[in-house]
C-alpha cells in the first residue's frame, strides 16, 4: 500500500507552495505487528516537513533582507554558500547568500554579509540546545546522544561532545544572565524588620533557606579529591507550603552563596522585610551564609541530623537491655537518660543537654575501663554528639515549639534537591570525576521538579 501525504502551505506574500512525500506498507508485515506508522516512518515525515519549512522560511528572511528601505530596491547578492540549521526534526542545508551593501545608497563603502547568520549564531534551534542540554544534565552524555538520535530525525554524527558542548553552553548562558539579573536588578539587602505588627507565630512572615551541600569527586588533582557543590531552595516557613526555588553553585564563597541566595528569596517575594531562617546541618562551610544575609537572620541546625546522631546510641542502649543480664540496672537507667537526653534536645534545653550527656560519657567511661564493649561503644558515639552539639549551640533552638506551629524544622527540601540535581548525576547511580566548572554549569540545566 502506498500512502502519499501532501504538505500545501501559503507564504507571506501569498505564494502557494506544495510538497509530498510517498510512504510504502506492507500488508504481509501486518501479522509481524507492524501496525500504523513506525518511529522511522514518524522521522521521514517530520524530517521531510522541517525541511520543506526551514527552507522557505529561510528564503522569505532572505528576500526581506535584500529590500533596501531607503531606495525602495533590491541589493545585490555578491555569492552564495551552504549553512546547516540543526533542529529536533533533523538537520536542514540551506543557501546562504552574501548581501551586499545597496551601492545607490552608500556608493562608498563596499561590504558583504551572511543574513542567515542572524538567526541560530549555535546553528542550532534553542529548542534542540534545551533539549540537550536537559537530557545531558539527567544521563551520560553518551547516553543523551543516543537517546536523541534513537527517537528524533537526528543523525548519530552529533556524539556526546555535541551534548556536553551544548549543556555547558547553556548552563553558561543561565549563569551569565543570572550575574547580569544582579547588576541590573540587585536584590534588597536592607538590614529592616518587617513594618506590619509583629506575630511570633506567624510562619508567612520567615523566609527559610534550606541549604545542603554534595561532594563531588573532582578531576583535576590541583582542585583536590573532591569538591563542594551548595544546593539551597527557598521558600516561606510554613510547613507544607510550595517547596520553592532552588539554586545550585560550585562557588561556595560569601558573596557568591549571598548573591544566590538574595535572589532565590526576591523570587519568592522578599523585598527586605521579614525574617530569614536558614536551616543546614551545621557543616562549617554552610555557617557563612546566616552571617552575610540581611538581619534579621537565624540559623537553625536541622533536627534530622541531630536525631540521627542519637539514633545509634538509642540502638545500641536498646540491645544491651534485651540481651545482656549483668548491668541490667544501669542500661536501663542510661535508655532513659538517652531518652531524656533526646527530649531536652528537642525543646532546645542546650545547656541541660550537654551537661546530661557530659555525665552519660563519664559513666561510660568508667564502665568502658572495667571492660563493658557495650559502654566502650557508647562512649565513642556520645563523644562526637558532644563536640556536634557544642560547635551548634546556638544554632539548636525548641524544635517542638516550631513544629506546632506549623514551621519547617528539617532540610528535607534542600536534601531532596541535593538527591534530583546532584547525586542521581554525579554521586550516586552515575560516579564519574568532574572539574568544578563543568559540574556548576551541568547543574544550571537541570530541571527543577
Amino acid at each position: 500500500m502506498r500512502w502519499t501525504i501532501t504538505i500545501e502551505g501559503t507564504d507571506e506574500f501569498g505564494a502557494a507552495h506544495r510538497s509530498e512525500i510517498a510512504l510504502e506498507k506492507d500488508l504481509n508485515s501486518l501479522t509481524a505487528g507492524a501496525v500504523g506508522f513506525s518511529i522511522e516512518d514518524g522521522k521521514t515525515i517530520m524530517a521531510h516537513l522541517q525541511q520543506v519549512i526551514v527552507k522557505q522560511q529561510c528564503e522569505t528572511y532572505v528576500l526581506v533582507r535584500r529590500f533596501c528601505m531607503d531606495c525602495e530596491r533590491f541589493r545585490r547578492i555578491k555569492d552564495y554558500s551552504k549553512r546547516k540549521i540543526r533542529t529536533v526534526f533533523g538537520c536542514v542545508e540551506v543557501r546562504n547568500p552574501r548581501i551586499q551593501n545597496c551601492q545607490r545608497c552608500v556608493p562608498y563603502f563596499r561590504d558583504a554579509s551572511a543574513v542567515l547568520r542572524d538567526f541560530c549564531p549555535d546553528q542550532a534551534t534553542p529548542e534542540l540546545m534545551e533539549l540537550s542540554a536537559r537530557l545531558g544534565s539527567l544521563m551520560p552524555y553518551r547516553k543523551a546522544a543516543d537517546v536523541i538520535a534513537e527517537f528524533l530525525p537526528i543523525k548519530s554524527s552529533e556524539s556526546f561532545v555535541t551534548v556536553r558542548h551544548r549543556t555547558l553552553a547553556l548552563g553558561k548562558r543561565l549563569d551569565e544572565k543570572a550575574r547580569d539579573r544582579a547588576w541590573f536588578d540587585p536584590p534588597h539587602a536592607d538590614e529592616r524588620e518587617k513594618i506590619e505588627l509583629d506575630l511570633p507565630n506567624d510562619s508567612e512572615r520567615e523566609f527559610v533557606v534550606s541549604i545542603d551541600t554534595a561532594h563531588i569527586k573532582s578531576a583535576s588533582e590541583a582542585d583536590g579529591r573532591t569538591f563542594e557543590i551548595a544546593v539551597a531552595r527557598c521558600g516561606r516557613g510554613r510547613r507544607g507550603s510550595r517547596p520553592g526555588h532552588y539554586f545550585v553553585t560550585a562557588d561556595t564563597s560569601k558573596h557568591e552563596l549571598r548573591l544566590r541566595t538574595l535572589q532565590a528569596l526576591q523570587s519568592e517575594g522578599y523585598a527586605g522585610r521579614g525574617e530569614i531562617t536558614v536551616l543546614s546541618d551545621g557543616a562549617e562551610i554552610m555557617k557563612r551564609l546566616p552571617r552575610n544575609l540581611p538581619r534579621p537572620t537565624k540559623h537553625i541546625v536541622d533536627w534530622f541530623h541531630i536525631a540521627m546522631k542519637i539514633q545509634p546510641l538509642q540502638q545500641v542502649a536498646d540491645h544491651i537491655v534485651r540481651w545482656r543480664d549483668e548491668w541490667i540496672n544501669e542500661t536501663v537507667v542510661l535508655d532513659e537518660e538517652i531518652r531524656a537526653l533526646r527530649w531536652k534536645l528537642w525543646h532546645g534545653q542546650v545547656d541541660r543537654a550537654i551537661e546530661h550527656l557530659g555525665e552519660i560519657i563519664a559513666d561510660m567511661s568508667m564502665l568502658r575501663e572495667q571492660g563493658d564493649p557495650g559502654a566502650g561503644r557508647i562512649w565513642q558515639l556520645a563523644q562526637p554528639l558532644l563536640t556536634y552539639i557544642r560547635q551548634n549551640k546556638s544554632a539548636i533552638v525548641d524544635y517542638g515549639a516550631r513544629y506546632r506551629s506549623g514551621r519547617r524544622i528539617a532540610t528535607a527540601l534542600a536534601e531532596s534537591a541535593v538527591n534530583s540535581l546532584t547525586a542521581r548525576r554525579m554521586v550516586k547511580k552515575q560516579q564519574m570525576r568532574w572539574s568544578k566548572r563543568g559540574a556548576h554549569l551541568m547543574c544550571k540545566c537541570a530541571p527543577r521538579s
